[in-house]
């Protein structure tokens, strides 16, 4: 029986390092997808909440990063991503408009509002993120 037990493992080894080899290069073979990038036009000009009754505004050019395999369902859902977008701009106080800090919260919080609104149309978040080429407040 001892004899026997040397036998048995070494094509089970054998066989657990080739199904290993197999899972390890399988998973180096997918390719990650590739980014891609929507510039939305025109700008984006936007009144917001202010302090007192000075009427404030938003200037600013949008691009949308994103997978090449999402930017038709972008495209065909624009109408809704500038809505989203506008929405959740004209809801900020000037605070949060204001200064670097506060400019990449609003970044990153309003590709989490496109992403939501998408969500609710599409069933899918396909924004990853979005950039600002230039955002002036007046």
């Amino acid at each position: 029986m001892s004899l026997m037990m040397p036998l048995f493992r070494q094509p089970i080894a054998l066989l657990l390092i080739c199904l290993n080899s197999v899972l390890v290069s399988s998973a180096y073979a997918a390719d990650p997808p590739t980014p891609a990038y929507i510039e939305l036009k025109p700008l984006f000009i936007v009144n917001h909440i202010s302090e007192g009754s000075q009427l404030k505004y938003i200037k600013t050019s949008i691009s949308i990063r994103t997978d090449e395999t999402r930017v038709d369902l972008i495209e065909h859902n624009m109408p809704l991503v500038r809505d989203a977008i506008v929405m959740f701009l004209s809801s900020r106080t000037t605070a949060q408009v204001s200064g670097a800090i506060a400019r990449e919260k609003t970044r990153e919080e309003a590709a989490a509002a496109v992403n939501d609104a998408l969500k609710t149309e599409t069933g899918i978040t396909p924004i990853k993120d979005i950039l600002f080429a230039s955002f002036v407040t007046q």
